[in-house]
């Protein structure tokens, strides 16, 4: 079984075309075709049905396709492993990341870092905010930049702190709560309150959500919000306004603007997060170096999307 025909496989199961994932290799259809009947006659099953009109999937062909997708991301792996081998590379550090919530310092630090340990090297990955636990869980990442609440951490993960960051009122720009320096609870009687299901921070959505009924505030949860584009989309189409933490104005576009609440203090820790199983002498030395890399930082530098120049890193040799 080849790789190569692999990938071929893995392309034609997305655009169900010979005609176009045979460019997409700059092999001619025929070719391509005698690959995958190969691969077929290998495997002993019939992974496409096909007419002279259409291409589709076969069951096994679905089935096949979840591990020949393992297999490809295996080899991969490997190939990256021998290539860090040969960098003279001896540890890689996975990290999860909110975007948003962290700019432009996190490869900075990342690659001073590497300046003094050139035998780690740093993979990234960004995820939503409910994604990054259930990551660490899977031994997906290593380390996760996230937000998370004081009793987050417990005996299960280790983390530390990197700023804080708070609940603000969501609303567009032409809402007529939009230029006011602050709100309280009581202005959102009446007005349309809308939250996404995306965010997994249930305690702190629960929390907040009976908060605000208690105020006689109404909530309602969209169950196909997915994203926080999403949510930002929606607050301008439909008037309506939301509790967003306040790093999310990266989203808004100037469509959104987010106004203090006076009266709702739910504040959460952002910053790095690990599961203390997992823990190795390179992530707690890079743990430590992050928080002391950053130790000028105000959430102002954390957030900027500004290159190193503009940002408060310390002296290397300090």
């Amino acid at each position: 079984m080849r790789v190569d025909t692999l990938y071929e496989f893995l392309l034609l199961t997305t655009n169900l075309s010979f005609t176009e994932t045979a460019k997409s290799f700059f092999v001619s259809q025929s070719v391509l075709s005698d690959h995958i009947s190969r691969l077929e006659k290998e495997l002993d099953t019939c992974l496409f049905v096909r007419d002279r009109h259409s291409v589709r999937l076969t069951e096994a062909g679905r089935l096949f396709q979840e591990d020949a997708q393992r297999i490809v991301e295996d080899y991969e792996h490997a190939l990256d492993r021998l290539s860090q081998y040969r960098d003279g590379v001896s540890t890689v550090i996975r990290i999860g990341f909110l975007m948003g919530s962290f700019g432009a310092f996190l490869p900075l630090v990342c690659r001073r870092y590497r300046t003094l340990h050139p035998e780690v090297d740093f993979r990234f990955r960004m995820l939503e905010i409910g994604e990054i636990q259930p990551s660490l869980n899977r031994n997906d990442i290593d380390m996760g930049l996230t937000l998370f609440s004081k009793e987050a951490k417990g005996a299960q993960y280790g983390g530390c702190r990197l700023y804080d960051d708070s609940y603000q009122l969501a609303v567009p720009a032409t809402h007529h709560l939009a230029h006011r320096e602050s709100v309280r609870m009581a202005d959102l009687v009446g007005e349309r309150v809308i939250a996404a299901r995306f965010n997994r921070a249930k305690n702190t959505i629960g929390q907040m959500n009976i908060k605000l009924n208690n105020a006689g505030v109404s909530v309602r949860i969209i169950e196909d919000m997915k994203d926080v584009g999403s949510l930002m989309a929606t607050l301008v189409a439909e008037g309506a306004v939301a509790l967003a933490l306040d790093h999310l104005d990266v989203f808004g576009g100037g469509n959104i603007v987010f106004v203090p609440m006076e009266d709702l203090d739910m504040t959460l820790h952002a910053g790095a997060l690990w599961k203390k199983s997992k823990e190795t002498e390179a992530l707690l030395s890079f743990a430590e170096f992050l928080k002391r890399d950053t130790s000028s930082f105000k959430k102002a530098d954390f957030l900027s999307r500004k290159g190193a120049e503009a940002l408060p890193l310390r002296d290397l040799e300090a």
